[in-house]
């Protein structure tokens, strides 16, 4: 079934990036256990990529010196993709995303990327968490556009606590629904994982502390990582109280901020 989907997101992402000048290179390309398709088009390229072990689709740019891609790829979009439970309608979400993020009236170059620390990991914010739930909950994108018209961004505490919390616990509190749960503890693990500290508490702190129905807590905590499961545990201590900003890195008490608002 991925090869399906696979084929299918590079069609339609393809066909669009045709109109602005990108050539597909011909077959697919090969990287260990992931396939991808390249299209280049003057100073930038894009791929779309299938990671079995991961079981994620991705859509990556780089930018293009003397006629090839420098391969400095950054991830500009990631959904996950299992196809044991995984049907071409999700295939079509991830053909909108990618095609969203690839529309543009001509191909823009890809700017260089800050030095990052040699332990430092790329991070997702809380808008890109919001997004691969969109794959579980389609109606979350419209609620996320409406979000912006409303308030010129989205308030991710509020918007969490308004629209995903209450949706996972009712998914979560059906015992009969275990794939859907698995795929939904799947994407908990791999944002907590992989994003940065707003996303992190965004989970903790306002989904898993926010949840109350002990069925759906029960159903999802034996899927939960070690990690998470350990920050699941210390997140309790907060439930009900209230959380200061940290002081050392002022950008990062935004979260904190508001959570303290919801209180």
């Amino acid at each position: 079934m991925e090869q399906k989907a696979f084929d299918l997101i590079a069609e339609k992402v393809g066909a669009v990036l045709n109109e602005q000048g990108f050539t597909r290179v011909a077959g697919e390309q090969q990287e260990e256990s992931e396939s991808y398709v390249l299209f280049k088009g003057g100073n930038t390229a894009y791929s779309i990529l299938y990671n079995q072990g991961k079981k994620r689709f991705e859509l990556r740019s780089c930018g293009v010196e003397d006629g090839e891609p420098d391969k400095k790829w950054r991830s500009v979009s990631i959904w996950l993709y299992d196809p044991e439970v995984d049907d071409i309608v999700s295939a079509e979400s991830i053909v909108n995303d990618f095609v969203e993020s690839v529309s543009a009236p001509k191909p823009v170059a890809v700017k260089p990327k800050k030095k990052r620390k040699k332990d430092e990991e790329d991070t997702n914010d809380p808008i890109f968490f919001f997004n691969r739930f969109v794959g579980i909950f389609p109606e979350l994108r419209e609620e996320l556009n409406t979000e912006r018209e409303e308030y010129g961004d989205v308030r991710v505490v509020t918007f969490a606590k308004e629209h995903l919390v209450s949706r996972i616990e009712t998914l979560c509190a059906q015992s009969a629904k275990q794939d859907a749960i698995k795929r939904c503890c799947e994407l908990l693990n791999d944002m907590y994982a992989n994003g940065d500290m707003d996303v992190r508490s965004i989970i903790t702190i306002v989904i898993l502390n926010g949840i109350e129905n002990p069925a759906a807590i029960e159903n999802m905590r034996s899927l939960f990582s070690d990690d998470l499961k350990k920050s699941y545990a210390a997140g309790l201590k907060f439930k009900g109280k209230t959380v200061k900003p940290e002081k050392k890195k002022k950008e990062k008490g935004f979260i904190a901020d508001n959570l303290n608002n919801l209180k």
